[in-house]
C-alpha cells in the first residue's frame, strides 16, 4: 500500500461472459475442463486478492453452470442479481502448443440483463467477447456510460479473439472506440500485433492514451513483462521467473492483479489515477506481474489469492 493512502472501500463489478474451458493438449488429449471466460477470471481473480466484487454474467440451468456457480461462490465473488438462464452454458475449447500457448475455439452466447451499478461501485470492468458479441455488447456500452456518468471508474481488456470477431472490417477502431471511455486499458503485446500489424507498443500506448477518458494504460508481453503508462510517466515492470505450466489466464491474472493493486493503494478512482507517478507504476506493475506469474505456475486459469502473494502493492 502507498505511503498515508487508506486502500479503497467501494467494490468492483465485471461484466462479461462465463463460461467452461477446455484445455486440449499438444497431442489433442483433453488435459482438462474447469470454469473460465476473461471477465470471470478477472472477478475470481479481484475477489481472492481481497477486493470485494460481483459479478455479471449469464449462465444455464446444466452442469457447466452449476461448476460456474460453485466456483465463483468458492472464490468468493458475488453473482450480481440480474443473472439468469441462458439456456446453456457457453463452452471454450483452449489448445496448447509445444510452448504451452493457447489457442482458442467457442461456442457460446451472450444475451445478459440491463446491469444495475451497486450503491458502493469503484469500478466497473469490461471487456473480451462481452464487448464483442451482440445483443449484449450494446448492453455493455450502456453500462459503461452509466459508470463514467455516476463518477465511476471504468476499466476494460478486449482480450481479442480473431476466430469470434470473424470478418469484422476494422477490429482496431472497435477496440479504440471502447477504450476511449474507460479510464484503465490493458492490452496484450498478441491483441496489439494483430490490431497494429508491425506498430511499436510505446506508438499503442500513446495512441491509447490519447482516449477521452483513458489515464491508465498496460501492455502485457509474456515473460517480457508488461509496460505502463499514463500521459507524463512510462515504466517497464519485469515477469518473475517461473516454471511455466500453461498461460491460460495469464493475461486475465494481471488485469486482475492491476485493478486490485489500484484498490489496495487507495487509487482506484480517477482523481488518484492522474496523479500516477513512476514509483506507483512501478509498484502496482510488480504486483500484476507477480499474479499473472503464480498463475502461469500451475494448470488452467486459477489466479492466486492474497495470502500467496509476497507481500501486496
Amino acid at each position: 500500500m502507498s505511503a498515508g493512502r487508506p486502500p479503497s472501500t467501494g467494490s468492483v463489478l465485471v461484466a462479461g461472459e462465463s463460461l467452461v474451458d477446455v484445455v486440449i493438449g499438444p497431442d489433442g488429449q483433453t488435459i482438462e475442463s474447469a470454469p473460465g471466460g476473461a471477465p470471470l477470471n478477472i472477478a475470481v481473480g479481484l475477489a481472492r486478492l481481497g477486493v470485494p466484487t460481483a459479478l455479471l454474467t449469464t449462465m444455464g440451468a446444466d452442469d457447466y453452470g452449476e461448476r460456474v456457480a460453485r466456483h465463483v461462490h468458492d472464490s468468493g465473488v458475488a453473482l450480481h442479481e440480474g443473472v439468469h438462464d441462458s439456456g446453456s452454458t457457453s463452452v471454450a475449447r483452449a489448445m496448447l502448443d509445444e510452448q504451452h500457448h493457447a489457442t482458442y475455439e467457442f461456442a457460446l452466447s451472450w444475451d445478459p440483463p440491463e446491469a444495475v451499478l451497486p450503491a458502493d461501485c469503484a469500478a466497473v470492468h469490461i471487456g473480451s467477447l462481452g464487448t464483442v458479441i451482440a445483443p449484449g455488447a450494446a448492453r455493455m456500452a450502456d453500462l459503461a456510460a452509466r459508470a463514467r456518468a455516476a463518477g465511476v471508474v471504468v476499466s476494460y481488456d478486449p482480450n481479442v479473439r480473431p476466430a469470434v470477431l470473424g470478418d469484422v472490417a476494422d477490429p482496431w477502431s472497435d477496440v479504440r472506440r471502447i477504450a476511449a471511455g474507460a479510464a484503465v486499458v490493458k492490452l496484450s503485446d498478441q491483441d496489439a500485433e494483430y490490431l497494429q500489424p508491425g506498430r511499436s507498443l510505446d506508438d499503442l500506448l500513446d495512441a491509447v492514451l490519447r482516449g477521452e477518458h483513458t489515464q491508465l494504460a498496460a501492455i502485457t508481453r509474456g515473460e517480457h513483462g508488461l509496460l505502463l503508462a499514463t500521459e507524463n510517466h512510462r515504466v517497464h515492470v519485469p515477469a518473475p521467473k517461473v516454471d511455466v505450466v500453461d498461460t491460460v489466464g495469464a493475461g486475465d491474472a494481471c488485469m486482475a492483479g492491476l485493478l486490485a493493486a489500484l484498490h489496495q493503494r487507495g487509487q482506484l478512482d480517477r482523481s488518484s489515477l492522474r496523479r500516477l507517478d513512476d514509483a506507483d507504476l512501478d509498484a502496482i506493475g510488480a504486483m500484476a506481474a507477480r499474479v499473472a506469474a503464480l498463475t502461469c505456475a500451475r494448470r488452467g486459469a486459477n489466479p492466486p489469492w492474497l495470502a500467496e502473494l509476497d507481500g501486496g502493492a
